[in-house]
């Protein structure tokens, strides 16, 4: 759920923007009821990222160890400047990214992480993404030539919804998803946790997990256990939403995070631009504050960059007030550590989240994604 506005409902009245991308798994996940007591879940190991270079760390009482990237895996450095890419789930020409490959060469360059969400690789249809399912990336042999790139693959997983609470479901959803990439010719590397913090506590239709932060961040610890256990060379990450969390807030999430012994892989902020513009928060200050408290950490700090403006429903519109709020950032701290352009706008009147188009990079009457990514990164310097 990407702010306290993306919630099911009808479209211009709390759009759901971000969770329909998750409700079809209602009835598939072997989900816990709603105020499910969650006092007998275990704290996790510590589960940790160097930022010297890509290694999970697994940290007990008696000894450390450390597994470091398998072979063939992209070399990635979380220390570095990263820029993401996760297109919309359901964009048309999600599939010509990598069957016309020539249509973004100097974009392609820059991405350092491909992010897909967790429904375009589960294997099954669903309404909002159309096409783009498993079957189509594999034809296309996406995977394989994202892994020839050498750009890393991240996938976007929910970890606590509303109407599944307990981790086992989402533990079960990622392993299938990380299998289904690497079964076909890819490596993952990343988990972008689905803002966890918002999906313990929100009340959806009258149904709610009902958790404390502590009771989410205890979640997210055997979640983050379980997974790294099974792939030891994924590292993950967390999403979280502002101003629905102040600056305040956020930070002592990561705290009762490290009480629970997860130390995220990066930090990224999902800010929701139009309401900032109509609260009149200090983002600026905020941004500065977020990232210097993660960074101490030794959590590398990213932005999303996206439109979250309900009247942003064309190429054009999401284009450039994604660019507006890239211009704030750069104008507050510069270019972020990580650098995320992401979109979940929709649904448009296809019924999918389709903005905005993907390709190519070079028109100047198209004002595509990976023509975004280029003129973004500018505009950060």
């Amino acid at each position: 759920m990407r702010s306290d506005r993306d919630r099911p409902g009808p479209v211009g009245n709390g759009a759901p923007l971000r969770w329909l991308a998750v409700t079809f798994l209602v009835g598939q996940l072997a989900a816990c009821g709603p105020n499910s007591d969650s006092t007998s879940l275990p704290v996790a190991e510590t589960v940790s990222t160097s930022r010297a270079a890509i290694t999970t760390t697994s940290t007990t009482a008696a000894s450390t160890t450390t597994t470091t990237t398998v072979p063939g895996l992209p070399e990635v450095d979380l220390a570095d400047p990263l820029v993401w890419f996760a297109p919309n789930m359901g964009s048309v020409d999600f599939p010509q990214l990598f069957s016309e490959p020539e249509l973004w060469v100097s974009a392609r360059e820059q991405v350092d992480v491909f992010k897909f969400y967790g429904n375009n690789v589960w294997g099954f249809p669903y309404d909002i993404g159309g096409d783009n399912v498993l079957d189509t990336f594999v034809e296309v042999d996406a995977f394989q030539k994202l892994h020839e790139w050498g750009t890393a693959v991240a996938l976007e997983l929910g970890v606590v919804k509303f109407f599944a609470c307990e981790p086992q479901s989402w533990v079960d959803y990622a392993d299938l998803t990380i299998n289904n990439i690497e079964s076909n010719g890819g490596r993952v590397s990343f988990i972008a946790m689905d803002e966890p913090l918002i999906g313990g506590q929100v009340v959806e239709n009258g149904e709610t997990c009902g958790y404390s932060m502590e009771q989410t961040a205890q979640v997210v610890a055997e979640f983050s256990r379980a997974v790294t256990t099974s792939h030891p060379e994924v590292l993950i990450g967390d999403i979280e939403a502002y101003p629905h969390y102040s600056a305040a807030d956020l930070e002592h999430w990561l705290v009762v995070l490290g009480e629970a012994g997860v130390v995220p892989a990066f930090f990224h902020l999902d800010v929701d631009i139009e309401r900032v513009r109509v609260e009149g928060q200090d983002v600026a200050s905020d941004l500065i504050r977020l990232r210097d408290f993660s960074e101490d950490r030794g959590i590398p700090f990213g932005v999303i960059f996206t439109s979250n403006w309900t009247a942003s429903g064309s190429d054009p519109s999401y284009y450039q007030s994604t660019l507006e709020w890239a211009a704030t950032v750069a104008a507050a701290l510069g270019r972020p550590p990580h650098v995320v352009f992401q979109s979940w706008m929709g649904p448009a009147e296809s019924g999918r989240h389709e903005v905005p188009i993907n390709l190519p990079e070079s028109s100047p009457d198209v004002y595509s994604h990976t023509r975004l990514v280029l003129d973004g990164l500018d505009v950060l310097g």
